[in-house]
């Protein structure tokens, strides 16, 4: 994407996901039903003006429990973000600052064997060591996570360290914490919540397709992966139960692309940093 079209994917994926926000997280205050509770004599109607998105097979309103499970899949990714990004800011600074130690060798190797061992079978053996719940399933993801954020890290500390303000601060007797946080830090953050952004929508992803096969939210609680899983035996017959989780997971996720695009485009952090 050219540097003249980025302003409109950034304020495109702004307006997109300022929408999104203000639907999931006044859910309280604009879902027309609870969504836990039943009502069989109403289960699988198709939308309508006193259901806009139908209802799905224990008669509980699709659009409450879609705006209501956003709540559940969005905060649960944002705080596994900000977890596996400040392990992989500290990471990535200490393997970057001590490049080439026994520090450096042992980090570089942890990450090497989590990048090769696959995601999706972490997640499960956590679950059958500790059972499925939301919080082992952010577990599993902070747990592999953070790679990304401290592979980035380490190659802007690298890149700083060959600047005269790091020579500065050498020559000048900082100490290594003050050098790590005062020099190197500040120039890591700017790429690294950029690639945040691209992260958080794959992040959501992976938690609804964990969600999908049982391993995340349980029944009855609301979350759009679950959504997907309980409505696919009445696809045929219901396909409207469907449309509202997987609309919002679409539109979600665009959103936080188009915010990365335009924020990459903007500050081209990795064409500054020669990464």
């Amino acid at each position: 994407m050219s540097n003249a079209n980025h302003p409109i994917s950034l304020i495109s994926g702004i307006v997109v996901l300022s929408l999104l926000a203000i639907l999931i997280l006044g859910a309280p205050f604009l879902a027309p039903y609870d969504p836990v509770k039943q009502n069989v004599t109403e289960r699988l109607e198709k939308p309508s003006m006193e259901h806009p998105l139908g209802t799905d097979r224990f008669g509980r309103d699709v659009l409450s429990r879609t705006l209501h499970g956003g709540q559940t899949t969005l905060i649960s990714s944002v705080v596994a973000l900000c977890a596996a990004l400040i392990i992989g800011l500290l990471v990535g600074l200490t393997a970057g600052m001590f490049h080439g130690s026994i520090i450096d060798i042992i980090l570089m190797r942890l990450i090497d064997v989590l990048l090769s061992f696959p995601f999706m079978v972490l997640a499960m053996v956590i679950a059958a060591l500790f059972g499925t719940s939301l919080i082992h399933l952010l577990l599993a993801v902070v747990a592999v996570w953070w790679v990304s954020f401290a592979r980035l890290t380490r190659s802007v500390v690298l890149h700083a360290k060959n600047e005269t303000s790091f020579a500065a601060a050498r020559v000048l007797g900082a100490t290594n914490g003050a050098i790590i946080f005062k020099e190197l830090l500040p120039k890591a953050i700017s790429p690294v919540l950029i690639l945040a952004t691209f992260e958080l929508g794959s992040l959501i992803l992976s938690i609804v397709a964990l969600s999908f096969l049982g391993l995340g939210s349980q029944p009855p609680a609301p979350e759009w992966g679950s959504m997907l899983a309980d409505g696919r035996d009445h696809f045929m017959q219901a396909p409207h139960i469907l449309i509202g989780p997987a609309l919002f997971i679409f539109l979600t996720v665009l959103a936080f692309n188009l915010i990365g695009e335009g924020l990459r485009d903007r500050l081209d952090p990795y064409e500054k940093s020669e990464l």
